[in-house]
């Protein structure tokens, strides 16, 4: 079966690819989704289900009429920015080139090939398929609300790019916006002044003290200055106010309102405005469920698929945060959002052979 299987894992790959499933692109996204549902819709055994929330598309299939199977496999449909070409799809030996190829839309192939066996099974396993369209800026509006609209289970699998290895840690985001106020006037009279700028480089360094940029991975809280704008117009004028904003990638050992409290003592005096935070992945590394696909997944690898923690978030979150082990395992894969992007069509066979077993124990 591994031809075929080899053989549509890329045509399905390839066609989800083509559509420019982008943010700002709410009919692409659309029409990603309908892709998928017709396939499902095709399927015997499926039970599928269209939900929309805030115009954000997602669907479920499960292979019970349940709202709450054993198993969630999810996988996202939308993807970040590129330019035109890399949504033509470039197969080069076992490698599919193209934005999303790797992130995840290979992985959501694999879902559907996944889906459509299973439901073809004379006893379905007790699995669910959740295929969303905002993951890239949130997740709030496909996963987060499908758990909060009673879409439950025992075990959450997001099918992320982790090159075989199972992530079950990782970090929350908080992005903080913090404004300090001055004294404008002309550049020439400094004395007349009071520079914001200057506050502004004195919390830096105290911000570097607090948190040293690292110099290599390293698991603990960042804080990375991101944006600095001014009031300023030219280049005579001292400017009345700054602002800066602060992206924060934080472990579950921090609490967002503890870091907050660490940096407004790097900036006296400056306005603080924390943007909804974004709790992180937490599950248990000896959990029965990770374990038993740890062991699916090496078997099938033939060699250890590696516990590990990953610096960015995904969608996993929103079920660990409610108590639910979730964990992130996907393809092999580079060029994560970058211009080359691409994934190992072998490791998507590969995917697809240790989820089949693990949802079928």
């Amino acid at each position: 079966m591994t031809d075929p299987l080899r053989a549509e894992l890329t045509a399905l790959t390839s066609d989800l690819v083509r559509f420019a499933s982008t943010a700002d692109r709410a009919d692409q996204i659309r029409a990603a989704c309908d892709y998928v549902a017709a396939y499902a819709q095709a399927s015997r055994g499926v039970h599928l289900h269209r939900v929309e929330r805030n115009g954000v598309p997602s669907v479920v299939a499960t292979l019970r009429d349940t709202r709450t199977p054993a198993i969630f496999l999810n996988g996202h449909v939308d993807v970040v920015p590129a330019n035109p070409e890399q949504f033509t799809p470039v197969l080069r030996g076992s490698r599919l080139y193209g934005r999303a190829t790797q992130d995840m839309k290979g992985s959501v192939a694999v879902l559907m090939r996944l889906m459509r066996d299973l439901a073809a099974l004379d006893t379905p396993p007790d699995v669910g398929f959740q295929f969303v369209g905002d993951e890239e800026i949130g997740g709030f509006d496909s996963t987060g609300w499908l758990l909060e609209d009673g879409w439950r289970c025992g075990f959450f699998l997001a099918a992320e790019p982790t090159d075989m290895n199972i992530c079950y840690v990782q970090k929350g985001i908080a992005r903080i916006e913090l404004e300090l106020t001055g004294v404008a006037g002309h550049a020439s009279r400094p004395w007349d002044c009071v520079n914001p700028l200057v506050a502004l480089g004195q919390g830096l360094v105290a911000l570097q003290e607090r948190f040293p940029t690292p110099t290599e991975a390293a698991w603990r809280t960042t804080v990375v200055p991101t944006i600095l704008q001014t009031t300023s117009r030219t280049n005579n004028q001292v400017p009345p106010a700054v602002h800066l904003t602060l992206d924060v990638r934080y472990i579950p050992d921090d609490k967002p309102q503890q870091i907050l409290e660490q940096i407004a003592s790097c900036f006296p005096g400056a306005a603080l405005k924390p943007l909804r935070p974004i709790p992180p992945l937490d599950t248990r590394p000896d959990d029965p469920q990770v374990q038993r696909l740890a062991r699916v997944a090496s078997e099938v690898l033939g060699r250890e698929s590696a516990l590990y923690r990953e610096h960015f978030a995904s969608d996993a979150r929103f079920y660990s945060v409610a108590g639910i082990p979730a964990v992130c395992f996907g393809p092999v894969g580079a060029g994560l959002h970058g211009a080359d992007e691409w994934v190992d069509i072998d490791s998507l066979v590969q995917l697809y052979a240790a989820l089949h077993q693990f949802v079928s124990a």
